[in-house]
C-alpha cells in the first residue's frame, strides 16, 4: 500500500500536467498504480468523502479558533485539548477540522527520504528574550534533527557564532551517541560565508571540525526550504510547542524545561509525518548506524576561510 505522501505527490504532479507514464517514471512506480490512485481520488470526490465534517470537535470550535488566532500549532492545540479538556481525538482529525476552518488546501511536497545514520539537519530559531543575570537577552534555539528517525536535540543559545554553532554540534553528537554521515546546514553566517550551493565557502574552523568528527557539511540551496524541510518543521514545532506562551524566570529555568520537554514530549510523541515515535525508531534502527565519536574533543584555533568542494 502506498504511503499518504506518495499519493499526494502523484495527485500534485498530475495537476501540474504530467501524464501517468511520466509520473510513474519519476516516482519509480508502475503506471497502473498511478492510474488507480487518480481513479480512487476521483471516486472519493464523487462520493462526497471530502465533505465529511468531524463534528466531535464542534463543541470546542471557539476554543480552537482562539488558539489558532494565537498562532499556536495544530500539534500544540491537540496536546492542550487532551490535557485541559480530556478530548480524545486523533491528530489527523483535528488537522482536517482546522483545514475546514481555514478553508484552504495545504501545498504538497515530495518527501525526501534518508537512510538510518545518513543525515542530520541543523538550524537556529529565534525564541525572544530570556533573563540572564537579571537582564533580558536575545535568545535562539539550536536544533539538530536526524532525518531518518526525526530524533532531535535542541539547545538554547545567546548568539549564533561559529564557536556556539560548533559547541551545539558537539553536544548534539554526544546526545545521539554518534555522528551522522552528513550534516545539512542552512546558509548561516556562522557556517557559510558565501551562499553558492555547488562551491560553498566554509569557515575554516567549521571545515576542520567536520573533518575531526568525520561528517560532510552539506549547505542548503538558497531560497529552497524543502532542502531542509525536516529541521524547518522542527524549528516551528519547538518554538510553538515548547516556548510560545510560556514565561521563564531565567535562562536556567528555560534550559531545564527544554531538556525535560525533549525527553518527555518531543522525542516520544507520535510524529505527524512518520506516524512513529522518534525515540523508538532512533533506538531500534538508527543509533547503531551512526559513526563513532572521536577519542578527543575538537580544539578551537583561529578562523579563516577555506573552500570545500562537493564531489559527485
Amino acid at each position: 500500500m502506498l504511503e499518504v505522501d506518495m499519493k499526494t505527490t502523484i495527485k500534485t504532479l498530475y495537476q501540474k500536467g504530467y501524464n501517468k507514464t511520466q509520473i510513474g517514471r519519476m516516482l519509480g512506480i508502475d503506471r497502473k498504480t498511478v492510474r488507480k490512485v487518480l481513479k480512487d481520488d476521483v471516486q472519493g470526490k464523487e462520493n462526497g468523502q471530502e465533505s465529511v465534517w468531524p463534528s466531535m470537535l464542534d463543541a470546542y470550535r471557539e476554543y480552537i479558533e482562539v488558539q489558532l488566532g494565537k498562532e499556536l500549532s495544530i500539534t500544540r492545540i491537540h496536546q492542550d485539548l487532551r490535557n485541559e479538556f480530556g478530548v480524545e481525538c486523533g491528530y489527523t482529525t483535528l488537522r482536517d477540522y482546522v483545514a475546514k476552518l481555514r478553508r484552504n488546501t495545504p501545498h504538497a511536497y515530495m518527501v525526501l527520504h534518508s537512510l538510518p545514520g545518513e543525515e542530520a539537519q541543523v538550524d537556529f530559531g529565534y525564541i525572544g528574550t530570556l533573563k540572564v543575570n537579571g537582564s533580558p537577552r536575545k535568545a535562539w534555539v539550536f536544533i539538530m534533527s536526524l532525518s531518518y528517525s526525526r530524533y532531535m536535540y535542541a539547545a538554547i543559545t545567546l548568539d549564533q557564532s561559529v564557536q556556539t554553532f560548533i559547541r551545539c554540534h558537539t553536544e548534539a553528537f554526544r546526545y545521539f551517541g554518534g555522528v551522522p554521515q552528513t550534516v545539512k546546514i542552512d546558509n548561516l553566517k556562522a557556517a557559510i560565508v558565501e551562499t553558492d550551493f555547488y562551491e560553498p565557502t566554509v569557515q575554516r574552523t567549521y571545515a576542520a571540525f567536520a573533518k575531526h568528527y568525520g561528517f560532510l557539511p552539506n549547505p542548503c540551496r538558497v531560497y529552497t526550504p524543502t532542502d531542509k524541510g525536516k529541521v524547518e518543521s522542527n524549528v516551528k514545532y519547538v518554538k510553538d510547542n515548547c516556548f510560545k506562551g510560556r514565561d521563564f524566570a531565567d535562562l536556567q529555568e528555560a534550559k531545564r524545561f527544554l531538556a525535560g520537554w525533549l525527553c518527555g514530549t518531543a522525542n516520544c510523541r507520535k510524529h505527524g509525518t512518520t506516524g512513529k515515535q522518534p525515540q523508538k525508531v532512533f533506538l531500534e534502527t538508527e543509533k547503531d548506524r551512526l559513526g563513532p565519536l572521536p577519542a578527543q574533543d575538537f580544539i578551537f584555533s583561529k578562523s579563516g576561510n577555506a573552500t570545500v568542494r562537493q564531489t559527485v
